[in-house]
Parts: C-alpha cells; sequence; structure tokens
C-alpha cells in the first residue's frame, strides 16, 4: 500500500473506534436513517388518496339530487360525511377540518332538468390543500359529467336516437386523455420516492458535520491528522469513507425497496440512476464537510446544515413549479444538490429518460463533490494549523 493509502487507512481505523464508542453515531448511520425510510413508505403506502371527506347541501330532495349523492359517495376517492340542511352546518365540518370540500346542489335541479334547462351544481373547496383539492375536484367533475350525460342520453333516446348517436350528439369533440408516466396517479413514485431520497441527503450532510464538527469541538485535530500522517486530505477521506459506505447501502436498499419490493423498476438508464446517486452521496458528503470545516464549529455547523438541507425539499420543484419561482429562488435551488438529484430522479426512475438525457445532471453533481471537495480540503490545510479556531461549541 502506498504512503497515502496508509495515511488514509490510518484515519479510518481512527474514525471506526470513534463510531465504536458513541452509540448514538452508529444509530444516525443506520437504525434512525432505516426507520425513517420505512416510515415515509407506510406513510404513502395507501398510493392514491381514497375516502375524503366531503359535505352535500341538498336544496332539492329529488331523485335526481338523491341519485347524485349516492354516485358521489360511490367514487373511490370520495367520502360523503354528512348532507346538511344548511351552508352554515356544512362550513363548520370544513372548518374543523372534518371535510375539504362542499357540494350544493339547487333547489330545482330535478325541475330543470326535466324542462331541459341547465342546472349548475357548485363546488367549494379548501384550497390551502391542493393535494386533497385537486383528486376531489377531478373526482366531482367526472361523477356530475357522468350524471349530465345519463340524463341527456336518456333524453335523447326517448326522441329515438340510438346510443350511440346520442353519444356523438351529446360530445362531438372529444378529449382523449393518456398519462404518459405514473399512470396511476399514485404518491409512491411522485413523493414518497423523492422524500426517502431527500432524507438520505440531510443524513448524509448530517454525518460530514458531526464527523469533523467533533474533532474541533473537542480539540482533537492534532490527533486526527497525526493519525492521517499529517496529510489532510487523507484525514478528509479516511473520516468520510465509513458514511460514504453506509449510505451507499442505505440507497441501494432504497433501489430495493421501491423498485423491487413496491414494484416501481427503474425505466429509464440504470447506469444513470446507480451513477447519479454516487455523485449524489459524494455531493453532500462534500457539502457536509465544507460547511464543517468553514465554521469550525459543531454547533454553528448543524444550524448552517439545517438551514441548508430541511427546507431543500421545498426548492426542488416537486411541490411547486421551478420555473414560477422568483430568479433568487430559483438561483438558490440550482445551487443545492438535492434539485438537481431528484430531476434526474424523476425523469429516470418513472420518466425512463436513458443516459443521454442525465449527463448534464451527472456533470453538475460531480462538480459539486470537487468543488465542495476541494474548497473544504484547502479550509481544513489552514485549519489544522489555526489552533485559536478549535475547541468552539
Amino acid at each position: 500500500m502506498t504512503r497515502s493509502g496508509n495515511a488514509i487507512a490510518s484515519s479510518l481505523r481512527r474514525e471506526w473506534a470513534r463510531l465504536r464508542a458513541d452509540p448514538w453515531d452508529i444509530a444516525m448511520l443506520g437504525a434512525i436513517p432505516l426507520a425513517l425510510y420505512l416510515l415515509t413508505w407506510w406513510t404513502f403506502s395507501a398510493g392514491v388518496a381514497r375516502d375524503l371527506p366531503l359535505v352535500v347541501h341538498d336544496r332539492d330532495h329529488t331523485v335526481v339530487s338523491r341519485n347524485l349523492i349516492r354516485m358521489l359517495d360511490a367514487s373511490p376517492g370520495l367520502n360523503v360525511v354528512l348532507v346538511a340542511d344548511n351552508e352554515a352546518e356544512a362550513l363548520r365540518l370544513i372548518r374543523a377540518r372534518e371535510a375539504f370540500g362542499l357540494v350544493s346542489i339547487p333547489a330545482d335541479l330535478q325541475e330543470s332538468v326535466l324542462a331541459g334547462r341547465a342546472a349548475k351544481v357548485q363546488w367549494a373547496y379548501n384550497a390551502q390543500f391542493s393535494a386533497h383539492s385537486g383528486s376531489m375536484t377531478r373526482d366531482v367533475r367526472a361523477v356530475v359529467a357522468t350524471l349530465s350525460a345519463g340524463i341527456e342520453l336518456q333524453a335523447r333516446a326517448r326522441r329515438g336516437a340510438g346510443p350511440g348517436q346520442a353519444g356523438v350528439q351529446i360530445e362531438p369533440v372529444q378529449t382523449r386523455i393518456s398519462t404518459l408516466f405514473n399512470e396511476n396517479g399514485s404518491y409512491i413514485p411522485s413523493l414518497a420516492l423523492p422524500v426517502a431520497f431527500t432524507l438520505l441527503h440531510m443524513f448524509v450532510t448530517l454525518a460530514a458535520v458531526t464527523a469533523i464538527g467533533r474533532e474541533f469541538r473537542a480539540a482533537t485535530v492534532p490527533d486526527w491528522l497525526a493519525a492521517a500522517h499529517g496529510k489532510p486530505a487523507a484525514a478528509l477521506l479516511g473520516k468520510l469513507l465509513i458514511p460514504c459506505a453506509c449510505f451507499a447501502v442505505h440507497a441501494l436498499l432504497l433501489f430495493v425497496l421501491f423498485g423491487v419490493v413496491l414494484r416501481w423498476p427503474v425505466q429509464g438508464s440504470a447506469t444513470a440512476m446507480l451513477a447519479g446517486t454516487a455523485l449524489f452521496i459524494t455531493a453532500c458528503l462534500a457539502l457536509g464537510a465544507a460547511i464543517a470545516v468553514f465554521t469550525s464549529s459543531l454547533r454553528a455547523a448543524l444550524s448552517a446544515s439545517a438551514f441548508i438541507t430541511a427546507p431543500a425539499f421545498a426548492f426542488a420543484g416537486q411541490g411547486f413549479p421551478l420555473l414560477s419561482m422568483p430568479l433568487s429562488a430559483r438561483i438558490w435551488a440550482e445551487s443545492l444538490p438535492l434539485t438537481h438529484y431528484l430531476q434526474m430522479l424523476n425523469n429516470t426512475w418513472t420518466g425512463g429518460a436513458p443516459l443521454r438525457y442525465n449527463l448534464a445532471h451527472l456533470a453538475i453533481l460531480l462538480a459539486f463533490t470537487l468543488g465542495l471537495g476541494v474548497a473544504a480540503w484547502l479550509r481544513l490545510a489552514r485549519r489544522m494549523h489555526q489552533p485559536a479556531t478549535w475547541g468552539k461549541q
């Protein structure tokens, strides 16, 4: 083994001895992240939202209105929790979060239908919960459209039109809707998968911050440097090899969980996903190392790590389109490794993108690793000769 190899191995053995003496740090590399991945899967295990509660205010009390209520309740995504006598009672349930929408049936619904006049069923929903309201609005529209089409078909049939002719007359121009990816609209690939890898990036960054930050807090930098034969780069690599290996195993377990157990296999380039995940882990380790050495204070480094990683998912374009963000928010989003990794994850895992579509993301993640890694190494080389910066909490 070369001198550099011996120095890295010596630093690694010292880090392993430190971890064995600290069960909490061992748990942060194993049991705690794994438990949170499983909790994430369990939270979204239903796949799609079902039986979301809504209230119906029926002013008509006729056969047609009762048929509409029955069809709403029979829809898999909806659950009629109350047929209210007045809107105040319905709004009380919505404000109490016992329902998320209100269907108001007009008093002349059946009369208008029988007379051939247009009637309007009002749908009001709580837009504060976009996931709820989007799913419920789609289902309410489908139910009302089905009821309306059935009534019109019956009327045209009574006038002598055949079933096929009546269908064409109702909707002469039709929209054929096809879902390209995630046909069922499941939350597992669209939300649970990105959240699991977001947790991974938080734990990877935190592991690098704590591993290096503890050396500064305990003022054991000379011992650390001596174990690496005085080589800052070897000291840094030896310290980060264990979390790198642990979280690489975590990533593979996530691939098995989502790809094999839950049957959402990678549709695109597996090579791109594996290479991108490896670069994503090294980029997060480099980010944590840079935070630790530039602050030289474990407390400040932990705060900075939380400031960067905790809200990163909100800036990654998963819940709000990246293109619609203000310029400053978009610049911040683009400066985070998570944003580029999740774009690659969405394009490749469910979107089926080949390797060539991911080359830019791979290059950016590599640039994060090299840029932040070199910055951390250079700063660490100076910090190791600045004892005044050691011993901070």
